[in-house]
């Protein structure tokens, strides 16, 4: 079994100390530009860009440091509901061409309802979900190259195609986290790897195994992090 450490980008600020500004500095792209390029040179497999209005945008800081780095593989935000799946397929494909196969991806359905309100997305729970399964059903099928027609509750398109496929094939793999019994079927129908938070061993087994018996019956295999 192999274990792949990621690094995180501290794209809201960062600091000596949890949870207080005390001894903090504010982010910049020099700051940026070291923590990439050490985790690099140390031989982390990535870095987490996190996403949300307290944070640089994840998608352009992970552009502007692809030049900048060699191995580093980025694992930058998707939030469906926020932007149409055909045009987050398209970014997520030149993504990965500038990279050269170094773009990951993490589909966030967002917890905060005033942060999603203020980006125009009023939906609940079950229908984030709901729009959730749909966004991502056609951001997949449109970067495996599909010619794509979905009429949804939440979205639908027509003939959405990528004329420029992504580096890493059948595309870049997708990561995702939540606890619900909606997003466990999620993961289980959608994403290649499957991520907790740090939990009690009890909770976390459970969740594990909760989502590779769902995947299981779909046929699929699930990876997992924490």
């Amino acid at each position: 079994m192999s274990l792949n450490i990621f690094w995180f980008l501290p794209t809201h600020g960062d600091g000596k100390y949890l949870g207080t500004a005390e001894g903090a500095r504010v982010v910049d792209h020099g700051y940026l530009t070291q923590i990439a390029q050490a985790a690099d040179r140390l031989g982390f497999g990535g870095v987490l860009i996190p996403t949300g209005r307290s944070c640089e945008d994840s998608w352009l800081v992970a552009a502007s440091l692809i030049p900048l780095t060699q191995q580093l593989k980025f694992l930058v935000a998707l939030r469906p509901g926020i932007i149409s799946p055909t045009v987050a397929a398209r970014q997520a494909a030149t993504l990965d061409r500038l990279s050269n196969g170094r773009a990951l991806f993490n589909l966030v359905t967002g917890g905060d309802p005033d942060e999603l309100a203020a980006d125009g997305l009023n939906l609940s729970h079950a229908e984030r979900y709901e729009a959730a399964v749909e966004f991502t059903r056609i951001w997949r099928r449109v970067l495996e190259g599909e010619t794509v027609d979905y009429a949804g509750k939440h979205i639908q398109v027509k003939g959405a195609k990528l004329l420029y496929p992504p580096v890493q094939q059948p595309r870049p793999p997708l990561y995702f986290g939540g606890s619900s019994e909606a997003a466990h079927e999620l993961a289980a129908e959608q994403v290649e790897l499957y991520l907790t938070w740090g939990e009690p061993l009890e909770a976390v087994a459970e969740k594990i195994a909760d989502v590779r018996a769902r995947a299981a019956r779909q046929g699929r295999t699930v990876r997992f992090g924490i």
